[in-house]
């Protein structure tokens, strides 16, 4: 830490008097216990605020925190910004000065304005009481799902609150998770993005993903989780410090007629947790839970393509295409071509399932894949033959041999065909060792 950095003295508040000086790895103020400034005080957020070194500087960032940080008259929003001395952060109810290092405690100051992140009394003076221009334009691209979903978010978009899940005590046995509903919404002047997750008891998972009208993509998938699925999926939940949020997080978009809000609902043993996140930074353990979340599905649900654009969906679809192709003019060189080119086939169509309108040889690709699986069958059938004839005859080498390329034919290992194949192979080498 350099000796230069100004130091941290709280001037109003229960820690009056207590001076920080802030080491590399940064100090946070929050009611959380786990803060390095820890105070009770409920218009604190678990993790309010972070002071940090950034290139021999010292800055402040509010931690998405339900009331807002004031960094002299005025509120911090989303992003960082520099501290000097003389300067002053409000929190809740602290204020804490910032002075040299080794400086003396400041004369008392007047109390910092309250913040206000309402956006409602902007937008209306900003329009002459009219809609602002985002919300017509959402109404105008949006459908079915996407609009309901988007009104209901937007609806009042001006609303600063800093209500919390009160009382979030879960107990200390395990809670088993019963459901979840998760849903991001980004919107701009052009459209608006909608990735909606569900999870219900039975196991079975549901997305929802509307990208209108930029890429014009609309993905409804479901799928039955397996056991060890949702054994990982609970433990994503299992954090009690998840269930300390506060229920809403507002704040002012970066941008004008813009909108990036998160909201999720988690129903866990007998407990029933609600939380909001709109036009702010989202807390640390908030966005680890959905993260992990995001990549879980798109693994599950086999929806991961949908992190790239459709140009980008159509060149590695006519990549895989090539590979398909050069596959299957090779079929009779070596046994194994015919099923990686179905397999080629597949991996390019599989690429164009969000890409609306399909490209003009979206028909072309499904016909090849047809006509390869069809012949990959057919030699399959007749590879069969040899193989059983030769076992009805007990002449094991030739068995072996045959089924051998018949395990090259259809070399997936999660093919019933193959392990059909892979049995009868163990106990003709079996057989042959006798």
């Amino acid at each position: 830490m350099s000796e230069n950095i100004p130091e941290i003295i709280v001037t109003k508040g229960p820690l009056r008097g207590s001076r920080f000086a802030v080491p590399d790895a940064g100090l946070r103020l929050g009611r959380s216990s786990t803060c390095e400034i820890s105070i009770a005080d409920p218009a604190l957020s678990r993790n309010h605020c972070l002071f940090e070194v950034r290139d021999g500087m010292l800055w402040v960032t509010d931690l998405a925190s339900a009331n807002g940080t004031i960094v002299n008259d005025d509120s911090l929003g989303a992003e960082s910004k520099a501290l000097h001395p003389g300067d002053r952060v409000t929190a809740g109810d602290t204020v804490l000065a910032i002075i040299e290092p080794g400086g003396d405690m400041p004369p008392e100051l007047p109390d910092a304005p309250k913040i206000d992140l309402g956006l409602g009394k902007q937008d209306d003076e900003a329009n002459g009481g009219k809609k602002a221009p985002l919300r017509l334009i959402l109404w105008a691209v949006a459908a079915l799902a996407v609009v309901a979903a988007a009104a209901i978010i937007l609806a009042n978009p001006g609303e600063t609150t800093g209500t919390t899940n009160a009382p979030k005590e879960l107990p200390e046995a395990p809670q088993t998770l019963l459901g979840f509903t998760f849903e991001k919404v980004e919107a701009d002047t052009d459209g608006i993005y909608r990735y909606a997750l569900s999870y219900s008891q039975d196991g079975k998972m549901s997305v929802e993903i509307d990208d209108v009208p930029k890429e014009n993509r609309h993905v409804r998938k479901t799928a039955t989780l397996s056991a060890d699925a949702q054994d990982q999926l609970a433990k994503m939940f299992a954090s009690d410090e998840l269930y300390q949020l506060d229920r809403e997080y507002t704040g002012v978009p970066l941008k004008p007629n813009t909108l990036k809000s998160f909201s999720l609902r988690v129903l866990r043993g007998s407990r029933v947790f609600d939380t909001t996140i709109e036009n702010t930074q989202e807390p640390a353990v908030f966005k680890e839970v959905r993260e992990r979340l995001e990549t879980f599905s798109k693994n599950e649900l086999g929806i991961w393509a949908i992190q790239f654009s459709a140009e980008k969906l159509v060149e590695m679809s006519e990549e895989s295409r090539r590979a398909a192709d050069a596959k299957w003019e090779e079929r009779d060189v070596k046994h194994g071509n015919t099923a990686a080119a179905l397999a080629s086939y597949e991996e390019a169509i599989f690429y164009l399932e969000t890409v609306n309108p399909k490209p003009a040889n979206y028909g072309k690709l499904c016909e090849r894949r047809d006509q390869a699986a069809a012949e990959l069958d057919r030699r399959y059938k007749d590879q069969r033959f040899l193989a059983d004839r030769a076992i009805k005859l007990q002449d094991w080498e030739t068995a072996k041999r045959e089924l051998r390329i018949l395990c090259e034919l259809v070399p997936d290992t999660k093919d019933p065909r193959h392990s059909e194949a892979s049995a009868k192979l163990m106990d003709v080498e079996a057989r042959m060792k006798r």
